[in-house]
């Protein structure tokens, strides 16, 4: 239950940043997705159920604070998070290099999950030609801000809770192990 409390906060600093703190210091349309990093680790170390209602709440949430149509993110959250899960079994879920390349991977899917939905769902315009552009940069942005949080956290890590181990971070940097 505590991890879920955890989740729950991180995906709230998610949120207010994507929505409050990066309009107000990125200009223009393109910011990280800070809570598709999430549900990637989320995907890697959580159980399927717990952590698929879990990522389904979560874009629900998302939809009701910056949304502009109820369960669209909810969908799109799930099925990246169901993806992840689907090669858990095959994959080292402690390694970085993997987390990085499931977040352009899953940018990917959410790009094209999201542009299925409102294509289908849409009546006059073309919602693939419109998104094409966009997903470039999305990819970079996200990388980036995967990079950045994933230093982040090993620094935190190290800093205030050395002997403490993190699902998913303890092998990612032997040179700080005693």
């Amino acid at each position: 239950m505590s991890r879920t409390l955890i989740y729950l906060a991180m995906a709230g600093v998610a949120v207010v940043l994507q929505t409050v703190v990066f309009p107000v210091l990125l200009q223009g349309y393109y910011k990280p997705d800070l809570l598709l990093i999430l549900v990637v680790y989320l995907g890697l170390h959580e159980e399927s159920r717990r952590g698929g209602l879990l990522v389904y709440l979560l874009g629900w949430a998302y939809d009701g604070v910056a949304g502009g149509y109820p369960g669209l993110n909810g969908f799109v959250l799930f099925g990246v998070f169901l993806a992840v899960r689907g090669i858990v079994s095959r994959v080292n879920t402690e390694s970085s290099p993997l987390l990085l390349l499931l977040v352009l991977a899953g940018t990917a899917l959410q790009f094209v999950m999201m542009a299925f939905a409102l294509d289908f769902f849409s009546q006059t315009t073309q919602i693939w030609s419109q998104m094409t552009w966009q997903l470039p940069v999305q990819l970079m942005l996200n990388f980036i801000a995967a990079l950045i949080l994933l230093r982040l956290v090993l620094w935190l890590q190290r800093t205030f809770m050395p002997r403490k181990t993190l699902p998913g971070l303890r092998k990612l940097d032997s040179r700080y192990e005693s």
